[in-house]
């Protein structure tokens, strides 16, 4: 039998289990008879979990293969995440990492088998969802190195940390000052208010769909942020609330949103969201905006779409670049103070570097124009 297989054995009425834990085969009884109860049981029950039990071996040790290796470290760390980061390691680990790797014994991993990985899932993934990938990746096999299955781990090699993850796709850069003022020139409506509010404070594209108007507080001009949208559905969460993404933080407005807002409270089409669609209710995906509402807006002011979502990535850029407090910038956006997020994957160089070289041809021209004499007012 194969290094991390297991199964159960009915004899007469009684339930054994068969398998092999760190290499040693076990042939064990449970100490269970045959019933209708624990017939039920050997349908749920993990076999290698029960033999490593009789064995008094540490469940860690199970075996090698990184399927049931990876779902019990990322059991076992659940607690370090909340509920929907939890959901998207393990899709993570289900839908990139195993697809590949199942079929491979932990200890028969290599570098190079991680780095063809990671290349492939650059093909068709941004540079961020690789990266998270990764990091899932790693950490159960940084459990593998600790539990003595392997010597090094192969994610934390030198080669992998070669593979290039900083490269920025084009369509999730940031949009230009001059594209932002063509947008908000343009719209109209509930969409005016939604990409202002984008913008303006930096605000998930999730974010900005969940507003509702307790959320604000129009007399001081503060948004109360607490909730997100996602596939249709509502996160909501507290000061207390500890996840990968904090949507609660409050957020000064600028005065310029705050006049935009009220003017749009007093036509405001539901009196619980901000905004909704044509049948009333809250837009459970942000694709809806996308189609319908957003590119046909690009197409018509002349600015090419980079996704929704670089909103944010622009509020970051022009709020850097403007001499923002970078902690006050990155408590805004709802990142962790020192993280390096902000600074890698939310401000775009582009942006910034033509922004300054304008800045400096402005003042190299005005310093030109100083030197140059001006027409007498006889002559003119």
């Amino acid at each position: 039998m194969a290094k991390g297989d297991g199964v159960f054995k009915i004899r007469g009425d009684k339930i054994y289990v068969h398998g092999t834990i760190n290499g040693k085969f076990y042939r064990k009884s449970t100490g269970k008879k045959v019933t209708p109860a624990t017939k039920a049981w050997i349908k749920k029950a993990d076999p290698l979990k029960v033999l490593a039990e009789l064995i008094g071996e540490n469940v860690l040790k199970v075996g090698t293969d990184l399927k049931s290796f990876g779902y019990e470290v990322l059991e076992l760390t659940a607690s370090n995440r909340g509920e929907q980061y939890q959901k998207d390691v393990v899709r993570a680990f289900e839908k990139r990492i195993l697809p590949v790797f199942e079929g491979f014994k932990i200890e028969d991993i290599k570098p190079i088998d991680v780095v063809k990985f990671l290349e492939s899932l650059k093909q068709e993934l941004s540079n961020d969802r690789v990266k998270h990938i990764k990091n899932v990746f790693g950490l159960i096999l940084d459990y593998a190195v600790d539990n003595e299955i392997i010597d090094k781990n192969p994610v934390r090699s030198k080669t992998v940390g070669q593979v290039d993850l900083s490269y920025i796709p084009e369509n999730t850069q940031a949009y230009t000052p001059e594209e932002v003022k063509k947008l908000l020139d343009g719209a109209k409506g509930w969409l005016k208010v939604f990409l202002d509010l984008s913008f303006k404070t930096g605000i998930r594209t999730g974010e900005a769909m969940g507003l509702k108007w307790e959320d604000f507080d129009l007399e001081r001009g503060i948004l109360y942020l607490r909730r997100s949208i996602s596939k249709g559905k509502i996160t909501e969460q507290t000061k207390k609330t500890i996840t990968n993404k904090q949507h609660y933080r409050r957020i000064p407005l600028f005065e310029s949103s705050l006049k935009l807002l009220k003017t749009y409270y007093e036509v405001r089409p539901s009196d619980e969201w901000l905004f909704v669609n044509k049948d009333g209710r809250f837009f459970r995906e942000s694709k809806t905006i996308v189609d319908y509402h957003f590119k046909p807006l690009c197409e018509k002011v002349g600015v090419k779409y980079k996704t929704l979502y670089a909103t944010r990535r622009t509020y970051a850029t022009i709020m850097k670049f403007a001499g923002e407090d970078f902690e006050k910038l990155q408590e805004t956006m709802g990142h962790s103070k020192g993280s390096k997020i902000t600074d890698k994957h939310y401000i775009d160089p582009r942006i910034i570097e033509a922004e300054h070289l304008r800045k400096d041809a402005k003042k190299r021209e005005e310093l030109f124009n100083l030197m140059i004499p001006k027409k007498d007012k006889e002559e003119e």
